[in-house]
């Protein structure tokens, strides 16, 4: 018999935010660089734009517009340099969980409203890259190996199940695993809906939806035997 596909959330769910997530650490990243000096009015709207999302003040595009905007023209190797301190976030253990849950057949891909530039590389130095069969996100636009823009596919929480249609899979058949508000409407469609709750601060969601909640990825295993 199939195995059910896992669809999986990037930050917060495969990445921990430590304090923060891949997308806020990349502005941070940039805005410290010294190879040239940053205007004091970037770093100011870099540090609001950050403490709004990390209050989830703003929603899909309203975080994307100034993120893409405060990137342009940056070089896309600082990509690859960001990616590589977030890998060291992933614990052993939950490396060795992933590529477990690969080995028992399970067809898996990563559908985030983040930044698929970002997600593919962590997962990449990480290890684990791999092991899943399909990252879905918004990618940068490149040209003369500096960010440009963005190719927008996954704005909005409610995105993640067009993008589950368009690959041709029923929500029904799938198991989602999510940590937060952008994952509630996957979570809410699959047969199998898994809250990663790392702190216990959300308790009472996973229990008034109805959600499965773990506290690491390795519970996973054992879940899902």
């Amino acid at each position: 018999m199939k195995k059910p596909t896992i669809i999986w959330d990037f930050d917060g769910t495969l990445l921990p935010n430590d304090p923060y997530d891949s997308e806020q650490s990349l502005l941070i990243f940039q805005m410290q660089q010294s190879s040239y000096k940053v205007p004091l009015h970037k770093k100011i709207a870099a540090r609001g734009i950050i403490y709004a999302d990390r209050k989830e003040w703003l929603p899909g595009k309203y975080f994307k517009w100034p993120y893409v905007r405060l990137l342009k023209s940056t070089p896309v190797h600082i990509l690859d340099q960001v990616a590589e301190k977030l890998a060291k976030k992933i614990s052993e253990t939950d490396r060795s969980s992933v590529r477990e849950l690969s080995r028992r057949g399970y067809d898996m891909l990563v559908i985030s409203c983040g930044t698929a530039d970002l997600s593919q590389r962590v997962l990449e130095f990480a290890g684990i890259g791999n092991c899943f069969s399909h990252i879905m996100a918004n990618r940068f636009t490149i040209k003369n190996s500096r960010i440009q823009g963005m190719r927008y596919s996954i704005l909005a929480p409610k995105d993640k199940l067009a993008a589950i249609e368009a690959r041709h899979l029923c929500p029904e058949a799938c198991i989602g695993i999510g940590d937060g508000y952008t994952d509630i409407p996957l979570l809410d469609s699959v047969k199998f809906p898994i809250l990663i709750d790392r702190t216990g601060a959300k308790r009472r969601l996973a229990k008034t939806k109805g959600y499965h909640a773990i506290a690491s990825i390795p519970e996973l295993l054992s879940l899902l035997d």
